[in-house]
């Protein structure tokens, strides 16, 4: 056993968006599970990073079959993970693992290379787990180093890779399937971050007539009146379907279109065109209603695949490829001489426990002693302290072992994670 990274997921690359919708975990319960795992065996740090694409536990342990173990439990306690789901779960370990946050963080595991949205999530993830205190000095090394390497990327690929967002993304599909869409009549569900995006996007598109459409009449009047668009009540929905070219939905609700309510609108408008774009994560139009006469259809996973095919830049991914492989060198070493002198410093602490103790018990069976006598024998515990721990740095950095021997030292001096905790404070 030795102190390893450990990145236990599920993402896109690894399981369809049906399979991922089961795990994406709320704000409050991503809070949870920060709190419930930072309590658990063998993990010792961890971050909890839930969106669209994925969802993926950072976790910094001694022991990474304990720690996996840790997270399965969670899992399947608070989840209801089924042993057959697990198999769509990915666990990878030491530079295996540093390498894919790297590539995380950089935008190479998004589903459009470079998308920017992913790594604005991930950053809000560190920044939740600091906040709760279940981050130290190897994940904050681990995470300095995303985003040190994601600025790399930026900085000699050109910003311009990190510009396409989805909504960017829906105007361009629907572009394509439609042609100009100066006359076309767009219907936006939702008034959060994506709806009004979409809004942005469609307006710079030349699309005049936009309206939003809203469970919260007065949140589709604020946006209607911000951007110079028409608001609709809810209860005006499927007329407006019935009326609209391109239909965007951007809430954060239950399945809001089904396929059988579609069907009937459909036939309503001759199979006319009708371009559905689910930017929702759980989707919130039934995917079902994509096979339609008449519906060209895409959730978050197919327009992603539609601007994956288009995406020139996914010509730049062997240049990110390698600056990510060259910063990735040699860093796991780097975290590992973390370890080394985090567990003597420990190490150290602990013995100047035992002396302290000894030197209680000392004075209880031959004190009591002058204040010179105290000041010489407190000289003399620290010196014994300070000479042992001098001894296990040489030797750690002489050997070839001295992952083994970290580990044995942990274990000889029981060393638990509120020691490690306290020692990397006084550390920094």
């Amino acid at each position: 056993m030795e102190p390893t990274l450990v990145v236990i997921g599920i993402s896109l690359r690894s399981a369809k968006l049906a399979q991922r919708e089961r795990f994406l975990l709320s704000a409050a319960q991503e809070a949870e599970a920060i709190v419930t795992l930072g309590r658990s065996d063998a993990i010792d740090e961890v971050i909890v990073v839930s969106n669209c694409n994925r969802t993926e536990f950072l976790v910094w342990t001694q022991d990474a079959s304990e720690a996996s173990s840790s997270v399965l439990r969670y899992l399947t306690g608070t989840m209801n993970l089924k042993m057959m789901e697990w198999s769509n779960f990915y666990r990878l370990v030491g530079d295996a693992a540093v390498l894919h946050v790297l590539r995380v963080t950089s935008g190479l595991e998004s589903p459009i290379f470079g998308e920017a949205e992913n790594t604005n999530s991930i950053l809000s993830a560190w920044q939740q787990a600091q906040r709760a205190g279940t981050t130290g000095r190897f994940l904050d090394a681990v995470m300095t180093k995303a985003f040190h390497v994601a600025g790399l990327v930026r900085q000699q690929l050109g910003g311009a890779i990190y510009k396409l967002t989805p909504a960017e993304a829906a105007v361009s599909v629907s572009a394509e399937d439609l042609g100009e869409l100066e006359r076309r009549r767009i219907v936006v569900l939702g008034a959060g971050h994506m709806a009004t995006a979409a809004v942005r996007e469609f307006q710079k598109a030349g699309a005049e007539a936009i309206t939003v459409v809203n469970r919260s009449w007065e949140h589709a009047q604020q946006v209607a009146h911000k951007y110079k668009v028409k608001a609709a009540h809810v209860e005006s929905l499927w007329e407006q379907v019935l009326r609209a070219d391109v239909v965007v939905s951007a809430i954060t609700q239950r399945m809001l279109l089904t396929h059988e309510e579609l069907e009937i609108v459909m036939h309503e408008r001759n199979e006319r065109h009708l371009v559905l774009i689910d930017l929702s994560v759980p989707r919130t139009i039934d995917p079902r209603a994509h096979s339609l006469e008449g519906v060209t259809g895409y959730d978050h996973d197919e327009l992603c695949a539609a601007m994956d095919r288009r995406e020139r830049r996914r010509a730049m991914v062997a240049e990110a490829e390698h600056i990510l492989a060259s910063e990735a060198v040699g860093f796991r070493g780097e975290l590992l001489s973390e370890s080394i002198f985090s567990t003597i410093s420990s190490v150290r602490e602990r013995l100047e426990q035992i002396c302290a103790q000894e030197m209680d018990s000392l004075r209880t069976q031959f004190g009591p002693f002058t204040e010179d006598q105290v000041v010489a024998l407190n000289t003399l515990s620290t010196h014994i302290a300070q000479r042992i721990s001098a001894a296990l740095v040489r030797q750690l950095k002489e050997t070839s072992g001295r992952n083994e021997l970290t580990g044995a030292l942990q274990q000889l001096f029981q060393l638990e994670l509120g020691d490690n905790k306290a020692s990397a404070k006084s550390a920094d």
